[in-house]
């Protein structure tokens, strides 16, 4: 799977899997690779709790190992891909001046 099939796969997952996240605080999703360029899935939630309750669930990695899986990412790239987590209050701390 090149690189442009692959961003599209992980795109098509991103939805159903932000909809399920919704009553975990998660507000934003996106993809983006990392300096090796093994892909990274940024989840983004509205509080730093919410981010830490979500972080500690053990069902995250294998929902969306599925999703991927549904919508064609193959699975030595699904094993390949790397999930992060980040806060909206943890981003507004970086703007805050003290």
């Amino acid at each position: 799977m090149n690189d442009e099939a692959l961003r599209r796969s992980v795109d098509a997952a991103i939805l159903p899997l932000l909809l399920s996240l919704g009553p975990w605080g998660v507000e934003e999703g996106y993809w983006l690779p990392d300096r090796l360029g093994k892909p990274v899935l940024w989840l983004r939630t509205r509080t730093e709790i919410e981010r830490v309750a979500l972080e500690a669930q053990v069902w995250l990695l294998p929902q969306l190992a599925v999703l991927l899986a549904r919508v064609g990412v193959p699975p030595t790239e699904v094993s390949r891909m790397r999930l992060e987590f980040t806060s909206g209050e943890a981003e507004n701390r970086l703007f805050d001046e003290e």
